[in-house]
C-alpha cells in the first residue's frame, strides 16, 4: 500500500508533499519534501503524522532516508541515525 500527503498553500499551490509505503511488515517514509518558501511552520511534521496514521501495522518498524536538511527535523521528531546514506551510480561508456 503506498499513502500520499500534500499539503497546499493558501494560494493553492502544493507547500509540502509525501509518500509512505508499507510492505512485508516495514513501513518507509519517502520524498518527504515542504517548499523552501514554507519552511519552519510545521508542515514536515504535519506530513509525517498524516502518513504515519495510515500505518495498518502499528508495531511495524518505520524508516527513513534523510538530507541533511532533513535530519533536524526528523531528529526532533525522535527519529535516530542509524546508518549514513550515500547515493553512487555506474557509468557505462
Amino acid at each position: 500500500m503506498v499513502s500520499q500527503a500534500r499539503v497546499f498553500s493558501q494560494e493553492g499551490t502544493i507547500a509540502a508533499s509525501g509518500y509512505a509505503a508499507e510492505t512485508q511488515g516495514v513501513f518507509i517514509y519517502d520524498r518527504i519534501i515542504t517548499e523552501p518558501a514554507h519552511r519552519r511552520r510545521g508542515l514536515g511534521q504535519a506530513l509525517m503524522i498524516a502518513l504515519r496514521a495510515t500505518r495498518k501495522q502499528p508495531d511495524s518498524p518505520e524508516l527513513l532516508v534523510a538530507t541533511e536538511e532533513g535530519r533536524a527535523l526528523y531528529s526532533t521528531l525522535g527519529w535516530e541515525t542509524i546508518s549514513p546514506y550515500s547515493t553512487a551510480s555506474i557509468v557505462t561508456p
